[in-house]
């Protein structure tokens, strides 16, 4: 009985596509979902929710399909932590199909094609965008994340040459003033990494129409900000830096947490 009024009240608080309870107890629980359920591009997503739905984070991964390092370390991440209060939302493998095929895109890049359009019949990337910010819209998280990676790392060179490329161990935001969440993030990320030049630095990066975090930003009205690892360190060394992002959004997202890995 209790599993059922689980669902019932998740059905209550949560629209959504689909979705399955795969563990809860008495103060936690977490729900799977699935985004273009029946759709060539459907994937799932998971909530990990304690009784309080807020604060909430969403983070999300594999909008590159061959940006990898996000993925596994969301899939770490969510192994080993319990949510004590809030709420926080995993999107492991937005680009499945890119994913699968270990390829930064399918038939175009999915970052380009923001913020979708409703049963597109040119490729499945639009109509995969348009159900990924209706997803958002529906789960109503106070902060998005977005894991990337970059082959270049910043300098201030190339970053004055070409304001609007992506450079790795940066933090993205379209703000020119930083606000005080990133750069107090930030400030936890770092006490973590040891190598100096492995540290983050923050990152402006001018509004794009079409991409995923400005979209976010702009349509649903809520903070978004993009995390990307440099893509010449080893697999190993993206994937934990990934994890210490991660769980220091989540922490300065407000959520309580317990991880024990």
């Amino acid at each position: 009985m209790k599993y059922i009024l689980v669902i019932l009240f998740i059905s209550l608080v949560i629209p959504v596509y689909s979705q399955e309870a795969i563990y809860s107890n008495r103060d936690f629980f977490i729900i799977k979902n699935i985004i273009g359920e029946n759709e060539e591009y459907e994937t799932p997503y998971y909530i990990f929710r304690s009784e309080f739905e807020y604060p909430k984070i969403l983070i999300d991964a594999c909008i590159h399909g061959d940006e990898i390092a996000g993925a596994i370390a969301c899939d770490s991440v969510m192994k080993y932590l319990d949510v004590t209060k809030g709420t926080v939302v995993f999107v492991p493998r937005v680009n499945i199909k890119a994913y699968n095929s270990g390829v930064r895109g399918v038939n175009v890049d999915l970052n380009q094609y923001f913020p979708g359009r409703k049963d597109s019949v040119s490729f499945y990337e639009e109509s995969l965008a348009y159900d990924f910010m209706n997803m958002i819209k529906e789960n109503r998280p106070d902060v998005v994340i977005n894991l990337h990676e970059a082959w270049t790392k910043y300098d201030d060179y190339k970053y004055q040459r070409q304001h609007d490329k992506s450079f790795g161990q940066t933090l993205i935001t379209n703000q020119e003033t930083t606000p005080s969440f990133l750069s107090e993030a930030m400030i936890k990320i770092n006490s973590k990494i040891d190598i100096p030049e492995h540290k983050f630095r923050i990152q402006y990066f001018p509004y794009k129409p079409n991409h995923s975090m400005d979209n976010i930003i702009e349509k649903l009205k809520t903070p978004s900000f993009t995390i990307e690892t440099l893509r010449t360190l080893t697999l190993d060394e993206r994937i934990n830096y990934q994890i210490i992002c991660i769980l220091s959004f989540i922490k300065q997202a407000g959520v309580k947490f317990k991880y024990y890995h």
